[in-house]
């Protein structure tokens, strides 16, 4: 059997390569990138665009380039190409070359893989000169080549009879390239600090675009932001020259960060699966702290003690399982050793001087911060040195932190792990490469990697490593809030104590006024007695309006406070029900006209057949039916008690008659699930005053329940469920002790009290997306806090121990 083989006609290939370069921008920067690949340390990006002047209706003046006049200049010192490269490379469309050779000489990973980069010529003009003088060869020898692109418009030429123009040259590369710049100083006194002894030049003519100033500009731009940034130490530079407007450009920078509040240095290795940290605080003023705030720091740890802060940069390493609070097997490790290492470069600025808070910050200049990161900022990917774009772009959140800082809004300093960090204060680059990351791949229009499984668990790990630096500063930044906290309360109290005293003054002498005008004024006679009964009246006046303004106040904070606790109740209640939302979905259709069924399955079914036990299995399934029901309105119930608004007011507590309202309202759920729950009340016969709001006391113990619960349904045996809670007063303290015999913190909570961090879940499926709110213990927390409490995770051989503490005042 004969074998045919396939032609392609010349205006697919065209096509082909189109489809990699929608707009000329693109291809310029495929153009340099292609400099880039040829080891070149100097690429120049050239507009000979002339302009003619014209009027508008209104008579307005605007310019008009002429458009076949146009030239475009892509010129480097790279390598060059011998004759024999242009032959089997260059001329060859989908050469494979860079994916096989993918490092050049100078220990770069080449950009470029799919072989269609020359198409970018065909994109920006019809016709194509290029002088290229390769290293190693005879010096001035090289290579002329010229290209009509219009050639691949003929409909009946197939690809192999395109044709280039090709001949060997003798000529000055340096000379070559002044008598293209045409005395263009700056440019000329640039190339002079430059070696030219090989390179390319590749002039562009007969322009398929009309290049404005606009679209000049946006190339600039474009440039800024794709070519290798200052802190990758690449010895790279493209140099952008319009001729025209020849004091308009210049070398392009890119951005380097050296005004900044945090630096995160950070390297995922693939290999040991650590993450290998370096942070440089830099948003304090260091004489501040240092004068006035030490002892704050006085008991801390390191890298939270004084030591560390004043030296601004520590180190560490950190396991990725960790970061990600993940419990890795075989299958989690060979994910995240596909992904690949990887480097990342992290900047925080914050963009304003607030004196608010009082945090001891230095002063920064926020108009200059928002021009950088404006033109700089976001947090961008650079593959074997250059950008990918969208990434990083000012309406590109692909880390989706703006998502983080709406779910979690607190300040810096309020809670440890709270605060989140804002994407348009951000910047950061990360490095891949095609050779450490190949499953972290380019889509075929180059404007992004794909999103596969590598790429999710790519972004899930730079979440986790920026969320150290989120943590990092909240535990900088909490023991001033606290410090402030409290010193905001000793002022208060102070200024009430001074208020009741001229209160008081005022009033005894007003007394003594009136006593006067009825009795007359009495002689000057030391009277002891007087003065101390004087001194006695002015106390209880003191003490009754002290009162009196602490009663107001806490009525205002009431009110305040009444919204945010209900949101809490609120979310708790929805953890809860989030929690059984399996069992009340078996059950949500089997909750009506149960008693209806059951009196006509009675009567139909005749006497004779009710003693099979077909009948008596129907019973049991209608009986079935009937206790389903009743756990429907037991959780309705509970739902509505919990949110009631006596629940909502703060009010003096009885802990023995909540412990009671608690066993009641759980105890269908605990009978279900075969939980025991043991309640040692010490506090029955004991006179004390707490006040708080009942609704917050549910948050509490209903979110250690239901955390049991679940730990109860993760165990591996059968065994006897217990959850054990002990009340007693020690030391003016009411002390509280909650227990279970479940599994235990999770193991991948490393630091304990990592569990009381907004968000942080152990509960996470096989692809490691998060199934848990990581919410539970973080209200725990919040409201133990606001009601000048303390919670302890203690020591217990197995399952899950916590002591809770608040302050009293006994009767």
């Amino acid at each position: 059997m004969a074998k045919i083989p396939f032609k392609v006609s010349a205006r697919a290939g065209k096509l082909l390569g189109r489809e990699n370069f929608s707009n000329p921008e693109g291809a310029i920067i495929e153009l340099v990138k292609n400099s880039y690949d040829a080891d070149a340390n100097n690429c120049l990006v050239l507009f000979d665009v002339p302009f003619e002047i014209k009027k508008d209706k209104k008579g307005k003046l605007y310019q008009v380039p002429i458009k076949e006049k146009s030239i475009l200049y892509i010129i480097d010192n790279g390598e060059g190409m011998t004759e024999e490269v242009i032959n089997d490379h260059w001329m060859q469309i989908g050469t494979g070359n860079k994916e096989k050779d993918y490092i050049s000489e100078d220990k770069r990973t080449k950009t470029g893989a799919k072989g269609i980069g020359r198409f970018a010529l065909d994109r920006l003009g019809f016709e194509t000169e290029m002088w290229t003088f390769p290293k190693n060869e005879i010096q001035n020898q090289g290579t002329y080549w010229k290209m009509d692109w219009n050639q691949f418009d003929e409909s009946d030429k197939i690809i192999s009879q395109i044709e280039a123009d090709i001949e060997p040259i003798n000529l000055d590369l340096s000379e070559k390239i002044k008598s293209i710049i045409k005395g263009n100083t700056r440019l000329e006194k640039y190339i002079e600090n430059i070696s030219l002894k090989k390179g390319t030049i590749l002039k562009i003519t007969n322009l398929k675009d009309s290049w404005d100033s606009e679209g000049i500009n946006d190339v600039f731009k474009n440039l800024e932001a794709l070519i290798p940034p200052k802190e990758l130490k690449i010895p790279f530079e493209v140099y952008f020259q319009h001729f025209q407007q020849s004091e308009e450009y210049g070398e392009v920078n890119t951005a380097f960060f050296n005004d900044y509040d945090y630096k995160l240095i950070a390297n995922y290795n693939s290999n040991n699966l650590k993450v290998n940290f370096e942070i440089t605080r830099n948003e304090l003023d260091l004489k501040k702290v240092k004068e006035n705030y030490a002892f704050i720091f006085k008991t801390k740890k390191a890298p939270y003690d004084l030591k560390t802060i004043l030296n601004k940069t520590f180190k560490y390493s950190k396991p990725i399982k960790d970061i990600l609070n993940w419990k890795l097997d075989s299958s989690q490790e060979l994910q995240l050793k596909n992904v690949g290492s990887f480097d990342l470069t992290f900047y925080y600025l914050k963009f304003s001087n607030s004196s608010k808070e009082g945090y001891p910050y230095k002063n920064v200049i926020a108009s200059e911060r928002r021009s950088v990161l404006k033109k700089f900022g976001g947090v961008k990917v650079y593959r074997d040195s250059f950008r990918v774009r969208p990434y990083g772009d000012p309406t590109n959140d692909w880390l989706k932190l703006g998502a983080k800082v709406a779910q979690s809004p607190s300040g810096a300093g309020q809670r440890i792990g709270d605060w989140r960090v804002r994407p348009e204060q951000t910047a950061g680059i990360i490095t891949i490469s095609r050779k450490t990351n190949p499953l972290l791949i380019d889509k075929s229009d180059r404007g992004a990697l794909q999103e596969n499984d590598a790429f999710d668990l790519f972004k899930k790990i730079i979440g986790g490593v920026i969320h150290e630096f989120e943590i990092d500063r909240t535990k900088i930044l909490n023991p001033f809030y606290k410090y402030f906290k409290q010193e905001k309360e000793a002022k208060k109290e102070a200024e009430i104590q001074r208020r009741a005293e001229k209160l008081a003054s005022e009033i005894i002498e007003k007394r003594k006024e009136v006593e006067e005008k009825i009795y007359g004024k009495k002689k000057h006679s030391v009277d002891l007695f007087q003065q101390k009964k004087e001194e006695d009246e002015k106390k209880t006046y003191e003490k009754a309006i002290t009162d009196t303004f602490k009663a107001i106040g806490e009525e205002k904070e009431q009110r305040e406070n009444e919204e945010i606790v209900q949101v809490r109740a609120l979310a708790s209640l929805g953890l809860i029900v989030s929690s059984f939302a399996h069992e009340l979905k078996q059950i949500r259709n089997n909750s009506s006209e149960i008693t209806s069924l059951e009196v006509i399955y009675k009567n139909l079914v005749d006497k004779a057949l009710k003693k099979e036990v077909e009948y008596k299995d129907g019973i049991d399934i209608i009986n079935l039916l009937k206790e389903n029901n009743k756990k429907i309105k037991h959780w309705v119930n509970y739902s509505l008690t919990s949110i009631r608004k006596d629940k909502r007011t703060r009010g003096a507590l009885n802990f023995s008659a909540y412990f009671k309202f608690l066993d009641k309202n759980w105890k269908k759920v605990f009978k279900s699930k075969d939980i025991n729950l043991e309640i040692e009340d010490n506090l029955k016969d004991t006179n004390y005053s707490f006040r708080a709001f009942e609704m917050d006391i549910n948050t509490i113990f209903s979110n250690l329940i239901n955390n049991s619960i679940d730990s109860f349904e993760r165990l591996k045996k059968i065994q006897n469920r217990k959850i054990k809670i002990t009340s007693l007063i020690k030391e003016d303290q009411l002390e509280f002790v909650y227990s279970d015999n479940g599994v235990g913190i999770p193991k991948v909570f490393t630091i304990q009290n990592d569990i009381f961090l907004p968000f942080t879940t152990s509960k996470k499926n096989r692809k490691g997306d998060e199934i848990g709110t990581g919410l539970g213990m973080y209200l725990v927390k919040e409201v133990i806090d606001d009601n000048n409490g303390e919670i302890e995770i203690l020591e217990t051989e197995k399952g899950f121990k916590v002591k809770i503490v608040f302050p009293i005042r006994k009767k």
